[in-house]
């Protein structure tokens, strides 16, 4: 038992302290706070973006418009504060589905530091073939999380952290928890919501046109 302790705890100092650089991005993604931000802070179009990894209309907003998303990200268009829930975690299959892809996506965002990598991880577990089914009898594990920030470019280091799926040096509940009363504070407070100059709109809207393209 101590054996395997030591092991982990090894593991895990050494990824903290590796110090892999994802692919040269011309938006830099980082955690900030309960949030991640993804692409120029300057940018003209600027929004909140609520999502739960657990809702289809989350997944159907992202597998819509992610692709024109990605694109305004990286043409330096778009700045999005992502903040993530895990309001429907008690319907996934292990019980904590959403609080360890919320810990995913922050690994990859702060190993790549590529907001490219990023929101294609995003893209991926939202995507049809990988978001698991409320009240499915199945969803992704550690590993299999893993093997999707690897599939978009992320560092090693991302990867062997989501496998440990130790809450260190980001506490995903504690993030969705305080994620979760800024989301009830809007009249319509389901996701997928999008905030714009601190107005909510639903985000399988066309709010899209109501930023610079």
């Amino acid at each position: 038992m101590r054996t395997a302790m030591a092991v982990t705890l090894a593991l895990l100092l050494a990824v903290l302290t590796w110090s892999g650089t994802g692919r040269a991005s011309a938006a830099e993604a980082s955690p900030a706070g309960d949030a991640l931000s993804l692409g120029d802070p300057a940018a003209p179009g600027q929004i909140e973006l609520y999502l739960d990894p657990l809702c289809p209309y989350s997944g159907k907003m992202v597998r819509d418009q992610g692709a024109e998303i990605g694109r305004r990200i990286e043409a330096g268009q778009l700045h999005i504060n992502l903040r993530l829930v895990n309001f429907l975690e008690k319907y996934s299959a292990s019980g904590t589905y959403d609080t360890r892809a919320i810990y995913a996506a922050y690994a990859v965002a702060d190993h790549s530091r590529s907001s490219e990598i990023t929101w294609r991880f995003i893209e991926q577990i939202f995507s049809a073939e990988q978001q698991p089914k409320e009240k499915g009898p199945i969803d992704l594990s550690n590993d299999q999380l893993a093997g999707l920030a690897d599939h978009v470019g992320a560092p090693p280091a991302a990867q062997n952290m989501i496998k440990l799926g130790l809450p260190i040096p980001y506490d995903a509940g504690a993030i969705a928890a305080n994620n979760l009363p800024l989301l009830r504070s809007f009249p319509e407070s389901g996701v997928p919501l999008v905030v714009i100059d601190g107005e909510s709109v639903d985000g399988n809207s066309d709010w899209l046109d109501r930023l610079p393209a």
